[in-house]
């Protein structure tokens, strides 16, 4: 199936979405992975969205790595100069501290150590970001949700505790166009609803065509992914 845009790199017959022209990043691949705002600042279709009034950005703690190995894909496996170099998240503000957040950004600068074809992307890498990325969504509402009730007294702690936590239950994705590599990466996520321990999320994974001399290209999207989480039952006290 032919791509609905035109692409040239004086390199390679494809020219990836966010390539060098597009994404200062993509020109190196030996860069150390840094995740810090910096690095998203001087991608312009991305530094629009970052430098807009009252955006919280912050990096996910599961790119941190933890001695019993839990997220060892995202903060390890996932974390080099060939796979995802750099990833942050941002939102807005609410105006008030109790109100959950609505929605969240994550953005990622890729190499091409994840790809399934050349030039793009394993679709399976594909659906692991949008996944990741709804988990972060869900992660930054939980968190705030403590600390609005250690505000209240009603919980204690800077964090909430280990088991408030939530699993995938059910992930589905649409594949519309090819992600292509190196380059930048968009992910926005949506809180749907939430029913007791269910909660229902919605994301889009979108990148920037850019036309190999600025960074005015079109912003498509790429693949949507729609997910049900599901909180563990609480263990019962054996006191």
């Amino acid at each position: 199936m032919g791509l609905p845009y035109k692409y040239t790199n004086p390199h390679s017959p494809r020219m990836p979405f966010g390539s060098a022209e597009a994404d200062p990043i993509a020109a190196n691949d030996e860069m150390a992975p840094a995740d810090t705002k910096a690095t998203f600042v001087r991608i312009p279709w991305i530094a629009r969205k970052i430098n807009q009034p009252g955006i919280v950005c912050r990096v996910s703690n599961s790119r941190t790595p933890k001695s019993d190995g839990e997220d060892s894909l995202w903060a390890e496996i996932l974390k080099t100069p060939r796979t995802i170099r750099s990833t942050i998240s941002f939102y807005k503000k609410p105006e008030n501290d109790d109100d959950p957040v609505p929605e969240v950004t994550t953005v990622l600068t890729i190499g091409n150590g994840m790809n399934g074809h050349p030039d793009i992307i394993h679709g399976g890498i594909t659906a692991t970001m949008l996944d990741e990325c709804m988990g972060i969504c869900q992660s930054i509402n939980i968190e705030r949700a403590h600390i609005a009730a250690v505000k209240r007294g009603k919980a204690f702690g800077e964090l909430p505790p280990h088991e408030i936590t939530a699993f995938t239950r059910e992930l589905k994705i649409t594949y519309l166009l090819p992600v292509r590599t190196p380059g930048a990466i968009m992910v926005t996520t949506r809180r749907v609803k939430k029913e007791g321990r269910k909660e229902w999320l919605a994301g889009e994974l979108k990148q920037c065509t850019g036309n190999g001399e600025d960074d005015d290209g079109e912003i498509v999207v790429c693949a949507t992914g729609e997910a049900l989480f599901l909180e563990p039952r609480p263990s019962k006290s054996k006191i």
